[in-house]
């Protein structure tokens, strides 16, 4: 027992000993279970992987359209380089890395990859992060992406939160960062990503939000911007600004714990105010003149394809002037809008205004409103032009010879045709009897026009108005001398240009180049012109359309400058114009209504020139005034208002004329019914029977003075008296030796100091008195200097000189409305 009692420490020390060893053995067998089980899941799980990587590395996105450039909106410029449109399917602009302030670049990478540097495309910290917060929320909420992944996905794949995508993603994000640098990829990135409001790529956004381009972000603008990425919806300052300011100063914290910025840059920007645009006028969101736009686009589509226009970055800088654009605009609405108010029955309106020397369109309203209908009257809508279509068959009786003095008798007349007795009648339902073509026009009456395409024959005159610039197909009958045949605005406008120009057809431009995303020009559109009347035709027409705003149906017209201009009504009211221009510039109007119907008596006179004035009171204060110099082949003559003939001092109405060369009169008026015929070959020393024949200028020079014996010589003006107060018009008389040539100059001083001068030369009668009408070019003035100067081969000239005053105009009394 005593061997037991010692034995037994020695025993339980070996069971002590068996039974750790048991352990030993027991655990060692399930460790290298545990181990050979896990070997074998990694194994599985790699295998898994790698399997679900070759499966979608045979169906990912061939990773070469990453040196593709991203689609990037056409932008469409105004004269002066302003922004007017974008077209987009996405609305992007390009910019390199370096244009992109750095405040942006480290306010993106703070809050959307803060180790894009460190890793090589995939963070497995991040994903780790996005994991926690998955399961905390039970739901997909952050996929812990980084910015490679991002691009990937914006590039390569939809947004939808799947594994397959995120797999996909992943594989897509080693890719891009084996192929390009960082710096490439951030680059991409940031002119890829959506940032809201229709902005991809920061420069969009720079300018959607901020109305600037994205190199004059300040720090704190470019926490917004950044802020904005992870949910554009959601942080939106014209929604929710509270929550926008919140994430921005999220992410300049961020930027100073990553040491961007110090704390207190970061505190100074977040207390900054954010001076947003007006989300109603984010300058790429929409045209600022869609009209024109819509205009140019057909152009763009049939040149370039959809896909070009929409994606492939062109710059197409127009002739547009945006200023004129929105002035024109207002003018349209504004005139409709009255018109209304009047219950004139008026619902649309067109405008369109070139450079006649060029064709370049200045400005073009299509509409009353744009939003409401996308139809361009301008240039789509064809309307009967009506009396503003008289022009082009006086201008084709002027080019065939016949003198704005012509008399054409105003009359009842008939005319059988296929439809039966067509009657035509004047606007007033009176007749004038015998009136100078002139006259005829300056009234918008319709017998003489008629007559006078009778007599030309409708074929010529289609050929005339074809060579201006009217392409729509027109009716040989002799309803076109009423505007029957249908036109639009812009053709119109365009022909009329041709007299504005002297002649000188310019086909209307609305693009003057484009140029592709790297700046190289793809085409450029210089002016075509052709001639497409004589300068001396085209100075007599735009003479004769002078007298349409001086004494005519366009008197509303008249704004103290030179300006030629013509109003057309159509016979049942469904259509007005007024269509008015100067040297420089070229505007018609048209109002009327889209289903065609009668307006309520609206007349050229009326709501198309109130439209046509306001635009052109604004459109003319930038341009210097001018007046169109009498071209080689024009005679001046001073002829008698009633009867056309040369004046002579018995003459009531003397006015100055112009003919082509050749078919000014050769009569002169001596009594209310005695003419005589001017003998062009008197005797040296003679005189002719009726004057001198002297009052006539060709070609802005002076045509030869009979020859004329010297005489004792005199003058004397007799009207008006020096100091004496004038109203314009008004006539200067005088006396001085029979046959002398009498120069006569007018200087015009307005109350502001503007000065203009008139020339004039006459002849005296052969009882030494001579007569001039003076019309001032622009108005009425307040002091005029008139010098007159008389001499005859021969003989020393004699001088005079006096100065005369005018009070100020009366106020208008409202607009005329005649047509």
């Amino acid at each position: 027992m005593e061997y037991f009692s010692r034995a037994k420490p020695r025993i339980e020390s070996l069971r002590r000993k068996a039974v750790s060893r048991l352990r030993r053995v027991r655990w060692g067998r399930v460790a290298l279970i545990t181990s050979v089980v896990l070997v074998v899941l990694t194994i599985a799980g790699t295998g898994l992987v790698v399997g679900m990587a070759l499966s979608f590395s045979g169906k990912l996105p061939d990773v070469t359209a990453l040196y593709t450039p991203p689609s990037e909106a056409t932008r469409i410029f105004a004269r002066d380089g302003q922004l007017i449109a974008s077209l987009f399917r996405e609305n992007r602009a390009i910019v390199p890395l370096d244009r992109i302030p750095t405040s942006l670049q480290q306010a993106v990478l703070a809050i959307e990859d803060d180790r894009f540097f460190q890793h090589r495309g995939i963070d497995a910290r991040g994903m780790v992060r996005a994991l926690f917060r998955n399961l905390l929320a039970g739901e997909l909420i952050e996929g812990g992406s980084t910015i490679t992944q991002q691009l990937a996905r914006t590039v390569f794949l939809s947004p939808e939160r799947v594994v397959s995508r995120k797999m996909a993603e992943m594989l897509l994000a080693v890719e891009i960062e084996r192929r390009l640098t960082k710096g490439e990829i951030l680059e991409r990135y940031l002119n890829e990503v959506y940032f809201g409001h229709g902005a991809y790529g920061a420069e969009t956004a720079a300018r959607v939000f901020f109305g600037k381009p994205v190199g004059e972000l300040t720090l704190s603008e470019s926490a917004m911007l950044a802020g904005l990425i992870r949910a554009p919806s959601v942080y939106s300052p014209y929604r929710s600004l509270p929550k926008v300011v919140e994430r921005q100063r999220l992410v300049l914290r961020r930027m100073a714990d990553l040491g961007y910025v110090s704390r207190e840059a970061a505190m100074r920007a977040g207390e900054e105010a954010l001076a947003l645009v007006e989300e109603g006028n984010l300058g790429l969101m929409g045209s600022r003149a869609p009209y024109f736009v819509s205009y140019i686009l057909p152009y763009l589509l049939e040149r370039y394809g959809e896909d070009v226009v929409h994606r492939g970055g062109l710059q197409v800088y127009t002739t547009l002037d945006l200023d004129l654009q929105a002035v024109a605009q207002e003018a349209v609405r504004q005139g409709i809008d009255l018109a209304q108010q009047e219950m004139l029955n008026v619902t649309q309106g067109a405008l369109v205004s070139l450079e006649p020397q060029t064709g370049y369109i200045r400005a073009m309203i299509g509409g009353y409103d744009f939003a409401a209908s996308q139809f361009n009257r301008a240039w789509q809508a064809r309307r009967q032009p009506g009396s503003a279509f008289k022009p082009f068959v006086y201008v084709t009786a002027v080019a065939s010879g016949m003198p704005p003095t012509k008399v054409i008798v105003d009359e009842p007349i008939e005319y059988e045709t296929p439809e039966g007795l067509w009657q035509p009648r004047n606007y007033t339902e009176e007749f004038a009897g015998p009136i100078q073509m002139r006259q005829a026009l300056e009234r918008s009456i319709n017998i003489p026009a008629i007559r006078t395409l009778e007599e030309l024959g409708p074929r010529r005159v289609i050929s005339f108005a074809n060579r201006m610039g009217i392409t729509s197909p027109m009716r040989p009958d002799l309803s076109l001398a009423l505007g029957s045949s249908e036109v639009t605005p812009l053709e119109l406008t365009s022909a009329y240009g041709v007299f504005a120009a002297l002649g000188v057809r310019a086909e209307p431009v609305g693009i003057l180049r484009i140029e592709d995303r790297s700046g190289k020009v793809l085409e450029e559109h210089t002016p075509r012109r052709e001639m497409a009347l004589s300068p001396a035709v085209a100075y007599v027409m735009t003479d004769i359309l002078k007298g349409v705003i001086i004494r005519g149906t366009g008197r509303g017209a008249n704004l103290d400058r030179p300006l030629a201009g013509k109003t057309g009504t159509t016979d049942d009211y469904r259509s007005a114009w007024f269509i008015g221009f100067t040297p420089q510039v070229v505007t018609g109007v048209w109002v009327g209504n889209d289903d065609n119907s009668p307006t309520d008596k609206v007349v050229g006179a009326s709501v198309p020139l109130r439209i046509w004035r306001a635009f052109m009171l604004v459109a003319l204060e930038r341009m210097p005034e001018a007046d169109w110099e009498v071209p080689p082949g024009v005679t001046l003559a001073t002829v008698c208002g009633t009867s056309g003939l040369l004046a002579t001092a018995s003459c009531d109405d003397p006015r100055q004329e112009a003919f082509i060369s050749g078919t000014e009169p050769t009569e002169y008026m001596l009594g209310e019914s005695s003419e005589v015929r001017l003998n062009r070959s008197w005797p040296p020393g003679g005189t002719p029977p009726g004057g001198t024949g002297t009052d006539t200028v060709v070609g802005g020079g002076d045509r030869p003075a009979p020859p004329q014996q010297p005489q004792p010589f005199m003058l004397q003006l007799t009207t008006p008296m020096d100091g004496q107060t004038v109203t314009s018009p008004f006539t200067i008389e005088g006396a001085t030796v029979p046959g002398a040539r009498v120069e006569i100059a007018v200087t015009a001083e307005t109350a502001v100091g503007e000065v203009e001068t008139t020339e004039a030369v006459v002849g005296a009668m052969r009882d030494g008195r001579f007569k001039y009408m003076f019309w001032p070019r622009s108005g009425p003035a307040v002091k005029y200097t008139i010098r007159v100067r008389a001499h005859v081969r021969g003989g020393e000239p004699a001088q005079a000189t006096i100065t005369v005053v005018e009070p100020s105009p009366p106020p208008s009394d409202g607009e005329n409305t005649n047509r």
